[in-house]
């Protein structure tokens, strides 16, 4: 996090270190991003960065928190919605969609954080504060008799987060709800053939 010498910078300059630092973690995975291209890109000493942050994964983190915490704000209209586990879902779905579409660069953060290969004790503990979520959100769909008591919940979680990153790339190449639907209807009655009641 932070040091207190960040947030005592003037807001001018804290908002150009941050808008560089989004970028670079935006277009390089973490292994691949440099510091000196962010210090370079906000027109700082590279000594003053660790005036703000204890290192370059110290500010990492705190970038993709700032992503999380911008796509909390699309994602959890989904969850104060009456309806169904799968409404809620096309929901979720569709706000990362808008997520994405409205912060490009905050969404490849988060992506990128994903996607890493050296950052996997700080994935593993995202994965299980996710996880831990959904759980609860899963725990009510089944007490409502809406999903499937016998379900192993991590399962559950590793398809849902799994279709939920796909998705939004299927929306980038212009595919409308519908396709949720579909996929949604996957998600709820599997590949078993449908009986026609």
């Amino acid at each position: 996090m932070p040091k207190l010498t960040f947030f005592n910078l003037d807001p001018e300059r804290r908002q150009a270190v941050l808008d560089a630092s989004v970028e670079e973690f935006a277009k390089h995975p973490y292994e691949q991003a440099s510091l000196s291209r962010i210090v370079d890109n906000c027109g700082i000493a590279k000594g003053s960065m660790y005036q703000y942050f204890e290192d370059k994964l110290d500010l990492y983190l705190y970038i993709v928190d700032l992503a999380y915490e911008q796509k909390r704000a699309y994602v959890g209209k989904a969850f104060s919605l009456e309806g169904d586990i799968f409404t809620v879902l096309e929901e979720y779905y569709w706000q990362s969609h808008l997520f994405a579409k409205d912060f490009p660069l905050l969404h490849q953060v988060a992506n990128n954080f994903w996607d890493s290969r050296v950052l996997l004790p700080q994935i593993e503990e995202g994965r299980i504060d996710r996880a831990r979520d959904f759980s609860k959100f899963l725990e009510e769909a089944i007490a409502s008799g809406k999903a499937n008591p016998d379900l192993d919940p991590q399962a559950v979680f590793f398809v849902y987060h799994a279709v939920g990153k796909d998705l939004v790339d299927e929306f980038e190449r212009g595919t409308n709800g519908e396709f949720i639907r579909e996929v949604l209807d996957v998600l709820r009655y599997g590949l078993q053939v449908r009986r026609e009641v």
